[in-house]
């Protein structure tokens, strides 16, 4: 069995969990911006240290079960696990309530501030009747 054939089973994984937490909680552009910066630093890290191990004698592959593609010394199958990670950990967060959390942390700290749902104002800062009522000017 190669590298490739065990890498691809946790990649697999990885991509299914992802794929099933983006179409449950619809994660918006910072989670993608996030993601990917985490997937190219880990990549960056992950081509330094690992190629420091393999220098160091640390770490040795044997030729038959690695594809032959390197950066640096590194083994391209190498890169598979720091990515399955960075695909997996996002999606458990997201689908164990992550989101969920930070917004309602979000409303808490809007409710403190005074800019909470009881400001008087309706859709897009409209005035309700009920605000006219009672007063509440417009900022």
């Amino acid at each position: 069995m190669t590298y490739w054939s065990v890498n691809f089973i946790f990649l697999g994984i990885s991509a299914v969990v992802l794929l099933v937490a983006v179409l449950v909680r619809r994660p918006r552009g910072l989670f993608w911006g996030s993601l990917v910066a985490s997937f190219v630093l880990l990549g960056v890290l992950t081509a330094i240290f690992d190629n420091l191990m393999i220098a160091a004698g640390i770490m040795t592959y044997t030729e038959h079960n690695i594809s032959g593609v390197q950066i640096g010394l590194a083994p391209l199958e190498d890169f598979a696990y720091p990515f399955a990670g960075v695909l997996l950990l996002p999606a458990l967060w997201l689908l164990l309530g992550g989101v969920r959390q930070e917004r309602g942390a979000r409303e808490e700290r809007r409710a403190g501030d005074g800019r909470g749902a009881h400001d008087g104002r309706g859709a897009r800062g409209a005035r309700t009747p009920e605000a006219e009522e009672r007063g509440v000017r417009a900022e």
